[in-house]
């Protein structure tokens, strides 16, 4: 266990690569339940808990969705379950990390919002390694396909999930 948190910490570092994680098939459901876990932890900006569920599903699904549409266009579909646990492992860090700044009004002070974009920032360039490794790209595609991937998938939850009023 010691050493597969020390793997996770490897990747989210920029050390790491997500073919350096075993080949299980329990790995990415593990990680996909601790990434739902950890989103709808950190993510309070809903009222009602239902939507807030929601969100964190549709977040780690779309994460997921995205990572696999990637791989098979590239076909290396074969390698899915590493990559998928390298990116959901590397958000519960990330989350786990922002999750003192979601309470309270622990966002709303300046200091809290730079380091939330940084972390979003630091976010993208794991992501941007793991498929660099994952995908056999260079690196500026991976960037791209990494920053699309954000994107895209935070256009979609803020089109389902309208942000409450402040």
């Amino acid at each position: 266990m010691g050493a597969l948190l020390g793997l996770f910490l490897d990747i989210g570092f920029l050390s790491g690569r997500p073919q350096d994680l075993p080949a299980s098939r329990s790995l990415p459901i593990v990680t996909g339940i601790l990434a739902f876990l950890t989103n709808y932890a950190v993510d309070t900006g809903f009222t009602q808990n239902g939507q807030r569920l929601d969100f964190a599903l549709a977040q780690t699904s779309l994460l997921g969705l995205w990572i696999g549409l990637v791989l098979s266009a590239r076909r290396l579909w074969v390698r899915y379950g590493q990559t998928v646990s390298a990116v959901y492992g590397s958000n519960v860090l990330i989350n786990l990390i922002t999750w003192p700044l979601s309470f309270g009004r622990g966002f709303g002070a300046l200091g809290s919002e730079i380091l939330a974009i940084a972390l979003a920032v630091w976010f993208v360039a794991i992501i941007t390694k793991i498929l660099w490794h994952a995908v056999e790209l260079p690196l500026v595609l991976s960037a791209l396909m990494s920053l699309t991937g954000v994107v895209v998938s935070g256009w979609v939850l803020i089109t389902l999930f309208p942000l409450p009023p402040s």
